[in-house]
C-alpha cells in the first residue's frame, strides 16, 4: 500500500536488523500487543438487523468517528467538528439541500475524498444508507440525509456537554413512528430532549423507519456513548455488551501444524468483498460468503509470503558458520516448516472493522492464535483512518495494514518482506537445530 510505504521507509533500518532477528528475536518482538484471549459473552446480535445491515451499523459507527471530527485524517478533523454546528435542526432543509442540484451540499459536508470509498463499502451493504435510496439505479457518493441530520444532532450535543435518554426514546417506538402522535411534555422529560430536538428526531425516522433499527447496532451505540451524548440506560447499556466479535473465529488454511507454529492471520477489513442475502448460496453462519476475488487474494499472499520467507530463509542460512545444504537438504528443511512451522488462518465467515484504536481488541477477538495480524483493507480504505507511522506499525506492533488491491496488483513486496522476516526471527532457534541434526 502506498501510504505505508512511506512508513516503511522510515524503518528502512529493519533490513539491517534483519539479522539481530536471529540473534535476539525475544528482546525484538517483546512489545507486541497481541495478547490471549478474553472471556467474552455471547454477541447480542440485534434481530432487527439483517447480517448485512448489522455489518453497516459497524461501518456506519466508523464513520461517524470520522465526520464528527473524532477519527480520520487529521487534516480534516477541525472542519468535521465544526461543519454544520450552526446550521438550525430542520430536517426539511437538510433534505432540500442534498437533492437540490442547486443546493450547496457543503452546507453539511466537508470536502473530504478520504472517505468515499469507506462510504461505498457502506452503501454496498445497504444502500438505504446513502442519498438516493438505490433509487434511479445510482448510488451517490453522499451518505443520506438521516445520517448527516444524525451527525447534525450529535454534533450540536457534543458541544453542549448535555446527554439524552436513548432508553426512553426506544420505549417510545410506536409513538414516535406515529405522525400523528401529539409529543407530550412527559416524553420531552423522560427523553431529556427539546421540543425542537423531539421534532428532529422523529422526522428523521419518520423519513426512514427502517433507518430506526440502527439504534439496535452494539457498535453504532458504542459510538454514540463515546461521544458523551449518552445518559446510562439499562437497555442500551445491554446491548453494547455485544460489542466485541467473540465468538467470531479464524479457520487456519492448513492442513496440519505444530503446537509451536507461527500463525498469520489474514483479515478482512471495511471490504465490499463479501456476498450476503438470500440469492446467495452456502453463506457462513454469520451470513456471508468471501468473493471469488478474496479467496483468491487469500491464496497469494500465503503464497508470496511463503516465497519471500524461504528466500530470506536461505539468504540468512546459507552462511557461516552454518554449513551449506544440498538442494535435497533445503527441499525437505522447507517441507518440513512450510507445512508444520508456520501457519496461517483467515477470517473468511464475515468481514470486520478494524481500525489503530481497536485494531489489538479486534485480533484477540476474531483470531485469538494469531502471532501476527494482516489486515487487509478495500479499496482505498487507509485514505479514511489515521495511522501513527510509530505506534501502528510492525516492530512495535504484530501487526500490519494491506490495501487489498496492492497485493492484486503485487506492489506489497516491501511489507510481505517484512512479514517474512518477522516469522523468520520466530523460527531461527528451530531452524539452527533442523539444520545442526541434518549435516550431522
Amino acid at each position: 500500500m502506498k501510504y505505508f510505504r512511506k512508513l516503511i521507509s522510515r524503518f528502512s533500518f529493519l533490513t539491517i536488523i534483519a539479522i539481530f532477528f536471529f540473534l535476539c528475536p525475544h528482546k525484538a518482538l517483546a512489545s507486541s500487543d497481541i495478547q490471549p484471549p478474553l472471556e467474552k459473552t455471547p454477541p447480542l446480535t440485534s434481530t432487527q438487523l439483517t447480517p448485512a445491515q448489522q455489518y453497516s451499523g459497524e461501518l456506519l459507527a466508523y464513520l461517524l468517528k470520522v465526520v464528527l471530527g473524532r477519527a480520520g485524517q487529521p487534516k480534516s478533523r477541525a472542519a468535521w467538528r465544526t461543519r454544520a454546528a450552526d446550521e438550525p435542526l430542520d430536517f426539511d432543509h437538510i433534505v432540500k439541500t442534498m437533492t437540490d442540484p442547486e443546493g450547496n451540499r457543503l452546507d453539511f459536508m466537508v470536502l473530504d475524498p478520504d472517505i468515499l470509498d469507506l462510504s461505498q463499502v457502506l452503501f454496498h451493504y445497504d444502500d438505504k444508507l446513502s442519498l438516493y435510496k438505490g433509487d434511479y439505479g445510482v448510488t451517490s457518493v453522499y451518505p443520506a440525509p438521516e445520517i448527516l441530520a444524525l451527525r447534525l444532532f450529535i454534533l450540536k450535543r457534543m458541544n453542549t456537554g448535555e446527554k439524552f435518554d436513548l432508553d426512553a426514546f426506544m420505549g417510545r417506538k410506536v409513538k414516535l413512528l406515529d405522525k400523528d402522535y401529539r409529543t407530550s411534555p412527559e416524553d420531552l422529560a423522560a427523553t431529556g430532549l427539546s421540543a425542537r430536538e423531539m421534532k428532529f428526531l422523529r422526522e428523521i425516522f419518520q423519513s426512514e423507519p427502517a433507518f430506526y433499527r440502527y439504534l439496535t447496532c452494539p457498535f453504532l451505540l458504542k459510538e454514540l456513548k463515546d461521544t458523551s451524548v449518552l445518559a446510562s440506560g439499562n437497555m442500551t447499556e445491554k446491548i453494547m455488551q455485544s460489542v466485541h466479535y467473540t465468538p467470531s473465529k479464524c479457520e487456519s488454511m492448513n492442513l496440519s501444524e505444530s503446537s509451536n507454529a507461527v500463525r498469520i492471520a489474514l483479515l478482512p477489513s471495511m471490504t465490499r468483498e463479501f456476498v450476503y442475502g438470500k440469492e446467495a448460496p452456502s453463506l457462513s453462519e454469520y451470513g456471508f460468503k468471501p468473493t471469488e476475488f478474496l479467496d483468491e487474494i487469500f491464496i497469494k499472499l500465503q503464497t508470496k509470503i511463503l516465497e519471500t520467507t524461504l528466500k530470506t530463509i536461505k539468504i540468512v542460512f546459507s552462511k557461516p558458520p552454518y554449513t551449506k545444504l544440498t538442494n535435497p537438504q533445503w527441499h525437505e528443511l522447507w517441507q518440513r516448516l512450510s507445512q508444520k512451522d508456520i501457519a496461517f488462518y483467515v477470517e473468511n465467515k464475515r468481514p470486520l472493522v478494524i481500525y489503530p484504536e481497536n485494531a489489538a481488541k479486534v485480533i484477540r477477538e476474531a483470531c485469538p492464535e494469531a502471532d501476527f495480524a494482516v489486515i487487509l483493507m478495500g479499496k482505498n480504505i487507509y485514505r479514511a483512518i489515521y495511522f501513527d507511522p510509530i505506534k501502528d506499525a510492525y516492530p512495535f506492533v504484530n501487526r500490519m495494514y494491506m490495501d487489498i488491491m496492492d497485493v492484486e496488483y503485487d506492489q506489497a513486496g516491501e511489507e510481505i518482506e517484512i512479514i517474512s522476516q518477522f516469522i523468520c526471527s520466530r523460527l531461527q532457534n528451530r531452524i539452527r537445530i533442523i539444520i545442526d541434526h541434518m549435516t550431522k
